[in-house]
């Protein structure tokens, strides 16, 4: 018979709130961006083959697209690790690890993906605490990003483990939350620009199409 832990003892050594997380609706995003998988490989041919970026965008969309696949299959991938979690109980702490991992990944794929962007033109991704899904999106990245500086400066719950956790409706930590909604939002987002940069010469007639 397996063990079955208290609600005390998951909270304080998995994470925060585990005993309460029992279910998550993530949209599967697999098929959202069919050309997806293959954005790196399509901008290459299309370079290749066809018409390429000057230097430097060349280089900048690249990186957004290596960026942009891989918040995609991240994605897929967080979604996939957490519905067997939660398939299994919630007691598990090798599948809960794999999909806080892979949200992590995601967190960090989706965010260089919109700097790449911004900061090719010269744009800005958010006002100081405006509480955007960008700037939480970029909160909760640095959060998981800089989990040392979190814990040596109590900027996580007493005697949790993790400084973002998994919650029913979203990834959460002690002063920021995105819904698994607004993480499907991003990939939106950004998969309607990785589709117009894929192919440098039909770019510039794509990205008029899209909306503002």
């Amino acid at each position: 018979m397996a063990i079955k832990f208290s609600s005390h003892i998951l909270d304080q050594h998995i994470a925060p709130g585990v005993s309460k997380f029992t279910s998550a609706d993530i949209p599967d995003m697999s098929s959202w961006a069919d050309q997806s998988p293959h954005w790196i490989a399509n901008y290459f041919l299309n370079s290749a083959l066809v018409s390429s970026f000057a230097s430097p965008m060349n280089a900048y969309a690249y990186n957004f697209l290596r960026r942009a696949q891989y918040a995609f299959s991240e994605h897929h991938l967080a979604r996939e690790s957490t519905q067997e979690f939660l398939a299994g109980g919630a007691q598990s702490v090798k599948r809960y690890a794999d999909a806080l991992f892979h949200w992590e990944c995601y967190l960090g794929q989706s965010w260089h993906a919109l700097s790449i962007l911004i900061i090719a033109w010269k744009g800005k991704a958010f006002d100081k605490n405006d509480a955007s899904v960008e700037q939480r999106l970029n909160a909760l990245y640095n959060q998981m990003k800089h989990v040392e500086s979190r814990i040596d400066n109590g900027q996580i719950l007493p005697d949790a483990t993790v400084p973002v956790w998994l919650e029913n409706d979203g990834l959460r930590s002690v002063d920021t939350k995105l819904t698994y909604i607004e993480t499907a939002e991003v990939l939106k987002e950004i998969g309607k620009y990785a589709n117009a940069l894929m192919d440098p010469g039909m770019a510039k007639e794509t990205l008029k199409q899209l909306d503002p």
